[in-house]
């Protein structure tokens, strides 16, 4: 840590790394942070609700391996910044006794204040088409097997597997922004999750979904939160319609179906639109709540739903680039924080990139971001120079160039095999159902009206 023109430390200033984080942590998120948890005023603790969420920070982003390691790296980086104010605690320990006594939604609290600045530095690229497009899927993360961790959060697949956490988060489909997440046991419901996070997404939200999240309570609650949905349909959901199948199928759509399964009956019918899309001689079937076509026309449902595979890939970057893929800590204590943590990181870091690239932010290469902000603080550490760490960020863009072959492995043998979802059962309404439907839409006029 020793310069070599004279053998002094080299400080930070405000030109160095930490001059970033006012891009998307300025001093009013900051207040706001602060003005929502309840700190104690015991001076003698080392660990305030700053420097909790920074350490952790650091640690999601340390390229160490172990959390130890990660720690030790973060809490040099620490020094170096605050070198004026009074220092953490020196040990993990320390960091996790005082992360646990603060409320649990520490990180989520935070993320709450920075992202409210997500659409003014994604400036255009905030909508897409007119629409919030986000999406929402579900994971697995390994953790230590440890009699602590088998208790919980426990296994989710078969007997030989390590325990695992659950992580569910819904992202910014045009950007890849992480917007909320949620984590459990390994035998959460994502579903359950997506109940918790729908009153926190922004106006004119168009959800996206794979099959998993069909529902009839489901639907009901996106729709009373203000969400529209665009999620696929299977074989296990039977749709009312007067058009035959076979005409939806040749047609390409149906303006009209409702969703009013047999156990639902005392509610009103769901009405809803079916499209169907076909990709490579198979068709995937799309239900949505949105049922004017020129609000969201075929084309555009069709882009939306091809960009859903955003969602893997940002389970890709958790666990591959920023190489979390398993969570280290061996207590589920300290491993939930540390698994949050990881996903702070990763969001403030798109954020960060965010900030810089501007209309560019569908753009951002979070592999490169990453290393940036890695050699800054490497830099930062042995009292290096960090000035070129901004224009550095800013060409942390991904590659254009047109590949004349495919990156899929020619044979990779941990690939799954499941079935794909088939087509749902689409049956006309019996004279009944068809007078009980048409008093509920009657009924909801004179509501409306």
């Amino acid at each position: 840590m020793l310069m070599a023109k004279d053998g002094r430390l080299r400080k930070a200033t405000p030109r160095d790394w930490p001059a970033l984080l006012r891009r998307t942590t300025p001093h009013a998120v900051w207040q706001a942070f602060h003005s929502q948890v309840q700190e104690s005023q015991d001076r003698r603790l080392r660990w305030s609700a700053k420097n909790i969420v920074l350490g952790w920070l650091l640690i999601g982003w340390s390229i160490q391996r172990s959390l130890t390691d990660r720690f030790e790296e973060a809490y040099g980086c620490l020094a170096m910044l605050f070198y004026r104010r009074r220092r953490p605690g020196k040990t993990l320990s320390g960091l996790t006794q005082a992360t646990q006594r603060l409320d649990g939604g520490l990180f989520l609290t935070f993320w709450r204040c920075v992202r409210q600045r997500l659409p003014s530095l994604l400036g255009s690229a905030w909508t897409w088409e007119g629409w919030v497009v986000m999406a929402v899927d579900g994971s697995r993360v390994d953790a230590p097997r440890t009699r602590r961790n088998e208790q919980r959060p426990g296994r989710g697949g078969k007997d030989k597997t390590h325990p695992q956490w659950w992580l569910t988060w819904v992202i910014h489909l045009p950007s890849g922004s992480i917007w909320e997440w949620r984590t459990g046991a390994a035998d959460s419901s994502e579903r359950t999750h997506l109940r918790e996070m729908c009153r926190q997404l922004p106006p004119q939200t168009l959800l996206v979904a794979d099959a998993g999240f069909v529902g009839f309570d489901l639907f009901c609650e996106l729709l009373e939160a203000g969400v529209q949905v665009l999620i696929r349909g299977h074989s296990g959901v039977t749709l009312l319609s007067d058009a035959p199948a076979e005409a939806i199928e040749r047609c390409g759509e149906a303006g009209v179906v409702y969703l009013w399964p047999q156990n639902r009956r005392a509610k009103a019918p769901l009405a809803l639109r079916l499209i169907v899309l076909k990709r490579g001689g198979k068709r995937v079937y799309l239900l949505t709540s949105v049922l004017e076509s020129q609000r969201l026309s075929r084309a555009q449902a069709s882009r939306f739903y091809a960009a859903r595979w955003g969602v893997e890939t940002g389970y890709r970057a958790l666990k591959q680039t920023l190489e979390r893929s398993r969570v280290e800590a061996r207590t589920p204590e300290v491993g939930e924080a540390e698994l949050s943590g990881n996903v702070l990181a990763q969001a403030l870091l798109l954020a960060l990139s965010a900030a810089l690239l501007g209309t560019r932010a569908d753009r951002v290469s979070l592999a490169a971001a990453l290393r940036c902000v890695r050699g800054a603080l490497e830099a930062l550490r042995w009292g290096g120079s960090t000035r070129v760490f901004v224009l550095q960020l800013r060409k942390a863009v991904r590659d254009e160039y047109t590949r004349d072959s495919s990156k899929k492995a020619r044979d990779w043998p941990h690939k799954k095999t499941e079935t794909p979802a088939g087509a749902p059962k689409v049956r006309r309404p019996t004279r009944r159902e068809k007078a009980s439907i048409q008093g509920a839409i009657q009924q909801k006029a004179i509501l409306d009206g």
